[in-house]
């Protein structure tokens, strides 16, 4: 694959020209030079948000770690996609990142010690302009950056065999924030499940049971979105669209939904991470690409047994999706404060007080859509 627009590395840019553009271009020709060391040079094309997007792997041994996920989406090439992600790690294709050229950025406390160049979500302080947005994610050893110009995405990592399951199970996810929200969509962290009507938003934090919420609506008659992540648009209508098959749950919760473990991943590892469930193809025919949504929910456990609904203010569903949301994307701002405001003045929103019977959840939630 050709990346235009492309000219040799500079070795010495460390020392001279340490702009956003110029070493995004020097990563790209990293990039074209992983694939000329593997000889393989793979194309994957999917339809996200009623977007196209073409990834390009450079090798076989990436596939298994960012495809997985969002295999319900792929459709046939298409030839001028929206948006093009190009893959890499250093270890599978013998090619090497060079250190990163923002050290001059790094922010002081008053002491005069080192506080970091990243903030917590993995901005990269002075690496983020107009033009092109760059984050790196510690735990996952990974780079992520835009060119918004040139609707072109690089995304590298040390090894791809070490990412932690939570990358795996929602990959790319800073990339597609960056340039869904440019495009007027919404990356957040929000389960998202409904019926042939239509459906409904769960916002809430961690531990506030919209997981259990979101999977328990698999053992019934309803369609899926998402679990843990999805996009939101505000105009024409509000709607939800999928983004990825997977759901994540706490490995003490798994006997709740015996229904999933065919499609269980991570068996060995539940002991360090949450459970991580890979849907598709297994349950193909509930996952579906997106719908309206007629209402939003917070979810709350309660110490009853049936699971009921009551009224809530617009600006807790607002505080509930932005709160989770913000904290977990890197320059998410005001735009994406803006685009979750609209949403949620245009749906009800409900309390979600869930029971202990947990196959009633189900009943509540379509019996409100279908209202």
């Amino acid at each position: 694959m050709v990346i235009e627009p492309v000219g040799p590395p500079d070795t010495s840019m460390q020392e001279r020209d340490t702009s956003p553009e110029t070493f995004f271009k020097t990563a790209s020709h990293i990039f074209q030079k992983a694939e000329q060391t593997t000889g393989v040079s793979l194309e994957r094309f999917y339809n996200i948000g009623g977007h196209s997007m073409r990834l390009c792997l450079a090798g076989f041994s990436l596939i298994p770690n960012f495809i997985q996920a969002i295999e319900h989406l792929k459709t046939e090439p298409v030839l001028k996609p929206a948006l093009t992600v190009c893959i890499w790690d250093d270890v599978s294709t013998h090619t090497r990142m060079p250190p990163p050229p923002w050290g001059k950025y790094t922010v002081y406390n008053p002491q005069g010690d080192t506080q970091s160049v990243y903030t917590r979500r993995g901005d990269v302080r002075g690496f983020n302009n107009d033009r092109i947005c760059t984050a790196y994610n510690w735990s996952a050893a990974s780079l992520s950056m835009l060119d918004k110009g040139n609707n072109l995405a690089l995304y590298w990592t040390y090894d791809a065999r070490n990412l932690p399951s939570y990358e795996i199970s929602a990959p790319l996810r800073t990339i597609l924030h960056w340039w869904m929200n440019h495009h007027g969509l919404q990356f957040v962290h929000s389960g998202a499940v409904g019926t042939c009507h239509g459906g409904v938003l769960l916002a809430g934090k961690g531990g506030s049971g919209k997981s259990t919420t979101v999977l328990s609506c698999l053992s019934k008659d309803m369609l899926y979105v998402s679990d843990d992540y999805c996009l939101i648009a505000a105009d024409p209508v509000p709607y939800a669209y999928s983004i990825y098959s997977s759901a994540k749950l706490n490995a003490d919760n798994i006997h709740r939904v015996p229904h999933l473990m065919p499609t269980l991943s991570n068996r060995d590892l539940m002991d360090k991470e949450k459970a991580v469930f890979f849907l598709y193809p297994y349950f193909a025919k509930k996952i579906t690409t997106g719908f309206p949504v007629s209402a939003i929910l917070l979810p709350r456990i309660m110490e009853k047994r049936d699971t009921t609904l009551t009224p809530a203010p617009p600006m807790e569903a607002l505080k509930a999706l932005a709160l989770s949301t913000m904290s977990q994307l890197a320059r998410a701002g005001r735009e994406s404060v803006q685009i979750m405001h609209r949403f949620v003045q245009q749906v009800p929103c409900y309390h979600l007080d869930l029971g202990t019977d947990l196959a009633r959840i189900p009943d509540v939630i379509a019996g409100l859509i279908n209202k």
